[in-house]
């Protein structure tokens, strides 16, 4: 084979070119700090390296969804909290009612008191977070969740997690007209308890009213489970909630209260805001204030026979009794909170365990070795050296030369 001296001068360079890009690699290494710097240089760890960049963006979302749910169930407990202390003032209130020993005016005072009080727990409930998102609205956290009609009634106007269906057997004979509704004049008469733990299908049944009062039975479909509530019809004006706690439900009734026959079906669909605290692990991390409705009402009618000074032993000692349920719905609903917290805090120490093993991983896929990397740095300089010196004296090399 004959050698020429292009041959060799090109071979020459090539040499140098590569020696260089070498080089260059290294020192691209070096002030990166990473192994990897484009895809070429080891397809696989950068394929790697995408799948787990794409676990730690993921996993940082969920750290910032568990902060938010935070957020929601430490307003959530503190209105729980402030609701609870009215509740005891309200209490306190009705033992000294039930002394009979109290003036017109003083239960007068007494009932503007129960008044306050009521008020303050609806302003509370009606509290925000963040911006503008209504804490206790379900997942319609942009409405006001209570709302007062003419006479005082508080109403729920947030999301409820049922559906009232429309034909036979589907909620036909659910009227404004027959005292009870899904939803009467855009406000919400059948509203799930949070959490919501029995999805599926109810049905209701109103008996006729006898002797001023009626039966009130929810029926579950998937187990035929039936919880019964006996109430009297609500005066003209007036309404009613009813708190069915076994199956989970609320039932708003008016003064129009009628029968209502037992194939009016509701599905319980869901009920709450929720965030996605870990893949595949939704936390609903709001109350619906349609668990207040039954307290609210009970202190409308407290107040109610307070300013009327009728039976006021009576009305208070039923108070008592119901202000001391309201207070155990409270703890439970806190007793709830505490555990979604919990859920929280385990969440995140394994969001958090898991970002770190991700950022490990990542840097043992991608990152150099620094003492390995400066003295391979070393070597390639010395070598580009080297090919220079012989570059050098290789180009020299001409037909002159040859010919001297």
């Amino acid at each position: 084979m004959r050698v020429t001296t292009r041959m060799l001068t090109s071979q020459v360079a090539s040499q140098i070119l590569a020696n260089a890009e070498a080089m260059q690699q290294t020192q691209r290494q070096l002030t990166s700090g990473k192994r990897i710097t484009r895809p070429g240089d080891d397809p696989a760890a950068a394929a790697a390296g995408v799948r787990l960049r794409a676990q730690q963006s993921r996993d940082a979302q969920y750290l910032r969804n568990i902060e938010h749910a935070r957020t929601w169930l430490d307003t959530t407990d503190r209105v729980l909290s402030d609701i609870g202390d009215l509740l005891g003032r309200a209490r306190e209130l009705a033992v000294q009612a039930s002394t009979g020993t109290f003036t017109s005016s003083d239960t007068k005072q007494l009932a503007e008191e129960i008044n306050a009080i009521r008020s303050q727990i609806i302003s509370a409930v009606n509290g925000t977070v963040d911006v503008d998102q209504y804490v206790f609205s379900g997942q319609k956290s942009d409405i006001t969740p209570l709302v007062l009609d003419a006479n005082g009634n508080a109403s729920y106007q947030g999301d409820t997690g049922v559906t009232i269906g429309t034909g036979p057997g589907a909620g036909s004979d659910l009227a404004p007209a027959n005292g009870i509704s899904g939803v009467d004049n855009g406000i919400v008469q059948i509203a799930a308890q949070s959490p919501v733990t029995s999805k599926g299908s109810y049905t209701i049944a109103v008996s006729a009213p006898a002797g001023g009062s009626v039966t009130v039975t929810l029926t579950r479909a998937s187990d035929g489970k039936q919880e019964v509530q006996t109430v009297a019809v609500p005066a003209s004006g007036k309404t009613s909630a009813l708190e069915f706690s076994t199956v989970g439900i609320n039932v708003v009734v008016g003064s129009a209260l009628t029968a209502v026959s037992s194939d009016n079906a509701f599905q319980v669909d869901g009920l709450g805001l929720g965030h996605e605290v870990a893949q595949g692990a939704v936390l609903e991390t709001n109350i619906s204030a349609s668990a207040m409705l039954p307290m609210l009402a009970q202190l409308k009618t407290f107040y109610d026979a307070l300013l009327s000074g009728t039976a006021v032993n009576s009305a208070s000692n039923t108070a008592i009794g119901q202000i001391d349920v309201a207070v155990d719905r409270m703890l439970s609903l806190r007793a709830q909170v505490g555990a979604k917290t919990n859920h929280l805090d385990f969440a995140q120490a394994r969001g958090e365990a898991r970002d770190v093993e991700n950022g490990r991983l990542i840097s043992v896929n991608e990152d150099i070795d620094l003492t390995e990397a400066l003295s391979r740095l070393t070597t390639q300089q010395t070598v580009y050296k080297a090919s220079l010196e012989i570059g050098s004296r290789v180009m020299q090399n001409s037909l002159m030369d040859y010919l001297r």
